[in-house]
């Protein structure tokens, strides 16, 4: 490596192994509560919630392979492991981010259809359906994801251990890469903005606005936004600089490479913010989840507030 890449790479390390140290601790013990919580009443699932379901297995997919990638920036990018375990490790990063992605939209689309569209079928549907479409939705992002295994990480006697190398060769690989990472954003997101806003609309013909389980869908989806707009936007504008400044600037790349690599950081927080997204999503299950915290001696819960709690189920009619 030159100078100034062993430098950015010094600098890449010195910020991203703490920052997912601590993503890494706070998705383990928010996941683990959704995910107490969650198997603690799988009998009583509305149709939704196998799609949170669905982002806290994405979350946990990513949580055990950060370490690797702490492991990875500590050694100032040089994977030490066998390449066949990289490309392993980036597809499992790589499948996370268009996993929760999915599923973030999954989310959206069935609180619109329920809302906007309560007597369609998809309004209707059943946990059972409702796994069915899990199923095909995580094999659709397998297979989107599949072609890392083709990408080539070798630069002279090191191996880099990343998707996107601008030293490498470009291959038909990494171009697909390169239109998926553009196009899993963009393509989810308008689906999500198409959804808040017609669910806003429709709140205020039917001057529903002010109906708890109405508010509640909003809320839900402004979780969503912003979860989507912190955790992939920051990547994403990056990415499109590096485009401009390949064709303009070309020996500036290196240095949008390193900004890339760091702000992907961004894009693993979204194991740990998707937690407050289950709390929005069932009031039940905020009040299981201070009910957990509670045993843990981390809140206190009032007498009055549990009683109120067993007397609700945790199926949520929305």
């Amino acid at each position: 490596m030159s100078n100034m890449t062993t430098g950015g790479a010094a600098t890449i390390s010195v910020i991203l192994t703490p920052v997912l140290g601590v993503e890494i601790i706070i998705g383990l013990v928010g996941n683990g509560i959704a995910l107490v919580i969650f198997c603690s009443y799988r009998n009583l699932w509305p149709s939704g919630t196998v799609y949170l379901f669905s982002l806290v297995i994405a979350d946990f997919l990513l949580i055990i392979n950060l370490p690797f990638r702490i492991h990875y920036y500590m050694k100032k990018e040089v994977w030490v492991f066998t390449e066949t375990f990289c490309s392993f490790n980036l597809f499992m990063l790589s499948m996370n981010r268009t996993a929760s992605i999915v599923f973030l939209t999954a989310i959206a689309m069935d609180r619109y259809f329920k809302v906007v569209h309560p007597h369609h079928q998809m309004s209707k549907i059943s946990t059972a359906c409702a796994t069915k479409v899990a199923i095909v939705l995580w094999l659709a992002v397998i297979l989107m994801n599949s072609h890392v295994f083709t990408l080539g990480h070798n630069q002279s006697d090191n191996i880099m251990c990343q998707c996107f190398n601008p030293h490498l060769e470009a291959q038909p690989a990494t171009t697909w890469h390169a239109i998926l990472f553009f196009l899993e954003f963009f393509l989810p997101l308008g689906i999500i903005i198409f959804c808040i806003f017609n669910i806003i609309l429709k709140l205020k013909q039917r001057k529903l606005a002010k109906g708890n389980k109405f508010q509640r869908s909003v809320k839900v989806l402004t979780v969503i936004v912003l979860v989507y707009t912190i955790c992939f936007l920051p990547s994403i504008l990056i990415a499109a600089a590096g485009l401009i400044i390949r064709q303009v600037s070309p020996e500036h790349i290196g240095t949008i490479d390193k900004l890339l690599h760091a702000s992907f950081a961004f894009t693993y927080l979204n194991s740990a913010l998707d937690p407050v997204l289950y709390c929005f999503s069932s009031p039940l299950f905020l009040k299981k989840c201070k009910k957990v915290l509670g045993q843990a001696g981390w809140l206190m819960i009032s007498v009055s507030e549990r009683t109120r709690e067993s007397s609700s189920r945790f199926q949520d009619k929305d």
